[in-house]
């Protein structure tokens, strides 16, 4: 599917930058899950510890994608967190990525393949919103 803007409120938005920005990784993203337009989950990726959850979409990952090099990508992205943090089943996630100048200009966020993977058969979520430099973009995974 083609991906189109964002049709998401701009606080919902603005709250995923924020959670991206308050990432400690040096590749600063961050991630939130809702269902229904509400907030249940948020996360960050993470860079200092691994996470079994993780270890085995990396695993699932490099067989799906034909990827060993998947397979070494054990720090959990801030995808998988969410879910993992989640208590109760989503229907659409947030990603985002800074960088830049000051670490507060939008960068390319759409979900790796591990996470795509992970996202596509491990949870319910079918409504992806992500950043780009352009602004956010939305695609239909259902």
């Amino acid at each position: 599917m083609k991906p189109e803007k964002s049709y998401l409120k701009p606080a919902i938005l603005k709250q995923a930058i924020a959670v991206a920005m308050a990432s400690d990784a040096p590749k600063k993203m961050g991630a939130i899950l809702l269902k229904r337009n509400k907030i249940i989950a948020a996360a960050t990726n993470e860079h200092s510890k691994t996470h079994t959850v993780q270890y085995f979409a990396a695993q699932n990952a490099a067989k799906v994608w034909g990827d060993p090099n998947l397979a070494k990508k054990t720090f959990p992205h801030c995808e998988v967190k969410c879910l993992i943090k989640a208590k109760e089943d989503a229907d659409t996630i947030v990603v985002c990525r800074v960088g830049g100048h000051g670490g507060k200009e939008l960068r390319y966020g759409r979900p790796c393949r591990i996470c795509t993977t992970y996202l596509q058969n491990c949870s319910n979520v079918v409504h992806i919103h992500y950043s780009t430099e352009e602004g956010f973009f939305y695609e239909y995974w259902g």
